[in-house]
């Protein structure tokens, strides 16, 4: 099955390389000798990510709930779902409920990985275009739309690699990848089949009867969009904080 994704995260400011960032006074760090390093991580990672809610200036963060994105294509493939869903002006909700269940680190070579619950529903709200089929039947439409997604569980595998800036050695994540799992899969999307109010309704109703064929469907496009939000944001920390200030060793 072919996916793609397209995305522009307005979220992400411009970083320059000869600049660095102070660790906020709230945030602790984990040293890598300690037999709890990975425990300290995975509570400093929540307590970082829940803290940047509103943003952080001097990290160059902007608020990140909602986290904005400017545009999100899902190319649903030649299976059972075949459409072309284009999403823009999408506002995501609920990262700063972020619970990290489990994280590992391996700085040396430059790997991260790690569980995260969230303690509230996944949600994306924003402007949509749809043009395909799903599950043979036709559908079109323009209009507002809402992807809700609950008891939403990310696993994030990243894949790094050093960067040096001046005297300092940092961490840029190169590629992350999100898998994802979630009991339920909401979509409704306004206006379908140019505002027929009932041909509207009754696709919805077949799309949320038939979310699991139609996530399965969609799910490599969402977890491609979601890994390259999720490293942009991510890389705008560990591009600001050398690794001896995150990490000491």
């Amino acid at each position: 099955m072919k996916s793609t994704a397209r995305y522009t995260i307005v979220s992400l400011l411009v970083i320059g390389l000869a600049s660095s960032a102070k660790l906020p006074k709230t945030w602790k760090t984990c040293k890598q000798t300690d037999k709890n390093a990975n425990e300290c991580l995975r509570a400093a990672a929540e307590h970082a990510v829940r803290s940047m809610k509103n943003g952080n200036r001097d990290l160059g963060v902007l608020p990140l709930d909602p986290l904005h994105f400017n545009h999100l294509s899902m190319d649903g493939g030649n299976g059972p779902v075949n459409v072309q869903l284009d999403l823009k002006n999408l506002d995501m909700y609920g990262i700063s409920t972020a619970k990290v269940q489990r994280i590992k680190a391996d700085w040396d070579n430059y790997l991260l990985e790690g569980d995260i619950t969230f303690g509230r529903d996944f949600v994306l709200l924003g402007d949509y275009s749809v043009k395909g089929r799903v599950l043979l039947l036709p559908v079109v439409g323009e209009g507002k739309c809402n992807l809700t997604f609950q008891n939403f569980v990310a696993h994030l595998s990243g894949v790094g690699r050093e960067l040096i800036k001046g005297k300092n050695r940092y961490m840029e994540i190169e590629k992350l990848t999100v898998g994802i799992e979630t009991s339920r899969f909401i979509m409704n999307l306004e206006n379908l089949f140019n505002g027929n109010k009932a041909l509207s309704d009754n696709m919805n109703l077949f799309i949320n009867q038939n979310w699991q064929e139609i996530l399965q469907e969609l799910r490599p496009s969402i977890s491609k969009a979601f890994g390259e939000g999720f490293r942009q944001v991510a890389n705008q920390v560990f591009t600001r904080l050398p690794l001896d200030v995150i990490a000491p060793k």
